[in-house]
């Protein structure tokens, strides 16, 4: 697997020339005289990958404000990550620059590593070497975190500080606490297995203090529900017995409501139909009544006009009778006389009165009979309605009756489900005391962690094997004493070489052994096809080398450290790395000069602390103002 490369690192500023630190694949050396800025590179390229430390405040850097990183992914695209000087948040734009191109905004990434977003820096690194995703067991009960790029920093950038530590390169922030997640990272590396599959445990600490506050809360409980109960509380038999006399009575005072009930409901039932019917009734005899009244009158006009017609026709009939005879005046005989006096008319008009007389006659016949009908109609109606009215009267009487044993029964019904709920609810009390003095008994039993329940964590044996075989080779390549004896010790998660621990050693080989563990672990993880970084960063792992005089602060040369002197390692340390520089890149900042051939065939920069000859450091000399000292 491919990791990431750098390209370039780039501090710019309004009105300053830029300070600029190139870099090419395989072996990369910078050295030189001390306080130039060399580790102060280490330092900026680590706030560039995500580092939360703020950059030293040294001088020469005030004027600069941003930092630009180039770098090659793994999948060879070039890409620029930009940072201000004071930190924050990182902008990410495709090409190799030290300045803002116009028009392109690039992508925002937040510095604070979040696994469920992919707009952090974190994330981005982490899926670009194939490592996102990967989760670590922090403590010995499984509680796991996200795998950042921050916790393969270590594995990336080894200061002076640490490279001559005591402290294990695996444990590398010196907090117990962080003991267990920093070994299953080094696991993850090597192994590329990481913990999601581990299940999460409470502490035993954390899960008594939690069970002994439940006992208690539980106690608790306990006795509130024993003085619901009181202190002359029946037995629980006692009460149960009594729940079962209540649901007999219950279930007889339910049958003698229910028929109670049904009778009122039938006696409703019959009255509300005898009602209907009796306003059905009266409505129709109310009708009839009215049509008889019209019918009488109608039947008083018929015998006012046959009696007015019979009139008309009895005046007809006698002067009819008298047409035929002599005048009465003159004595003028029928045949003799000359006016005739209408008889003709008088006949007619005496013929039509008869013939509207029959008429009338027979519509008033039939009137009658309609009459007598609809008074017989009537008068069944009315015995109807005084039948349905008493028999409303009786059932009303009943009801009345009634009422008072269906409320007597409900009454009765009522007082025996109350007391039953009373009995249930005391029950519920009994039930509940014993649900809690079974949970309390499951709780009250000493806690212990089973055999075999314990969490492994870091490497497992045969992968401590291997990796040391790994770190014996490269030791063999350095031309390390002893280097055949390696052995990764899991107990203090660090090397030992010749039987003999890397933190017993003097300064200078400590440094040698970490570096040649850090190496290993990246020659590991390319023979594996593991992912990693593919960047490693080493301050003065050469410190054996150093000058007593010139670099007091590391003191004298300890005996190991001069028998490391005569063996040639530092010429046999550069090959080395030259040699594997298709498996990462290697960036070694030092003191001493590095051998000549080192010199001529690398990439390598050189601080000379002096502004007049060659780079004198990280930042280009300014002029800077005279500060007298005055001494009385």
């Amino acid at each position: 697997m491919k990791g990431i490369t750098l390209r370039h690192l780039a501090f710019t500023g309004p009105d300053v020339e830029t300070a600029n630190l190139d870099f090419v694949n395989g072996l990369n050396v910078l050295y030189g005289a001390s306080n130039t800025g060399k580790s102060f590179a280490l330092k900026a390229l680590n706030f560039m990958f995500g580092g939360s430390v703020p950059l030293p405040g040294i001088e020469q850097r005030v004027d600069y404000d941003a930092l630009w990183m180039g770098l090659v992914l793994p999948d060879g695209k070039h890409v620029t990550v930009y940072r201000a000087a004071s930190g924050g948040a990182f902008k990410i734009f495709d090409g190799l620059l030290t300045s803002t191109p116009s028009g392109e905004e690039g992508q925002l990434l937040q510095a604070q590593h979040d696994a469920k977003r992919p707009d952090n820096l974190s994330q981005y690194l982490l899926t670009k070497i194939g490592m996102s995703g990967k989760v670590v067991a922090k403590n010995m009960n499984g509680e796991k975190e996200s795998l950042s790029f921050r916790n393969l920093a270590p594995y990336m950038f080894v200061s002076e500080e640490t490279i001559i530590s005591e402290r294990s390169p695996v444990l590398f922030s010196g907090q117990v606490i962080r003991e267990t997640a920093e070994k299953n990272i080094f696991k993850v590396l090597l192994t590329g297995r990481d913990d999601s599959a581990v299940v999460t445990t409470q502490d035993p600490k954390l899960r008594k203090a939690s069970q002994t506050a439940q006992i208690a809360l539980i106690d608790e409980w306990i006795a509130s529900l024993k003085d619901q109960l009181g202190e002359d509380a029946p037995a629980r038999e006692a009460v149960q017995k009594q729940l079962s006399a209540l649901e007999d009575a219950l279930n007889s005072h339910h049958d003698t409501f229910k028929s109670r009930l049904d009778i009122i409901d039938a006696l409703v039932s019959e009255r509300r139909r005898t009602a209907d019917m009796v306003e059905a009734t009266s409505a129709r005899l109310l009708e009839l009544e009215l049509t008889l009244s019209r019918f009488a009158k109608l039947a008083a006009i018929y015998t006012s006009d046959i009696q007015r017609l019979e009139a008309l026709e009895e005046g007809g009939y006698l002067l009819m009778a008298i047409a035929g005879r002599s005048c009465p005046v003159c004595g003028a005989p029928a045949d003799a006389q000359i006016h005739k006096h209408g008889a003709e008319e008088i006949a007619r008009s005496h013929r039509a009165a008869a013939a509207e007389v029959r008429k009338i006659s027979l519509e008033r016949r039939d009137l009658e009979l309609t009459q007598q009908s609809l008074s017989a109609e009537a008068e069944g109606l009315r015995r109807r309605l005084a039948n349905a009215e008493t028999e409303l009267v009786k059932i009303e009487r009943q009801l009345t009756d009634a009422r008072p044993q269906e409320a007597l029964a409900r009454q009765a019904y009522e007082a025996l489900s109350l007391r039953k709920s009373e009995v249930d609810a005391q029950l519920s009390v009994y039930d509940e005391c014993a649900r809690l003095e079974l949970k309390r008994s499951q709780l009250d039993v000493p806690l212990s962690r089973k055999k075999g329940e314990k969490l492994a964590v870091g490497i497992d044996g045969p992968t401590a094997f291997e990796f040391s075989k790994t770190v014996q080779s490269v030791l063999s390549a350095w031309n390390f004493p002893d280097a055949a004896n390696v052995r990764f010790d899991p107990l203090r998660q660090d090397i030992e070489v010749g039987g003999k621990e890397r933190a017993a050693n003097g300064k200078g080989v400590r440094a040698i052994l970490h570096a040649a563990f850090k190496v290993a672990t990246l020659i590991y993880c390319r023979e594996k096809n593991l992912p990693h970084p593919g960047i490693l960063i080493l301050d003065t792992p050469l410190l054996t080398y150093r000058e007593p005089l010139v670099q007091v602060k590391y003191g004298d040369l300890e005996p190991d450290e001069i028998a490391i002197q005569a063996t040639g390692l530092a010429e046999k340390f550069y090959e080395h790395l030259a040699s594997i520089s298709h498996l990462g890149q290697f960036f070694i900042l030092e003191n001493a000069d590095p051998p000549l051939s080192v010199r001529v065939g690398q990439n390598v920069e050189i601080f000379t602390g002096m502004a007049n000859v060659g780079r004198s450091g990280f930042f280009p000399p300014r002029d800077l103002p005279v500060i007298l000292s005055l001494a009385a």
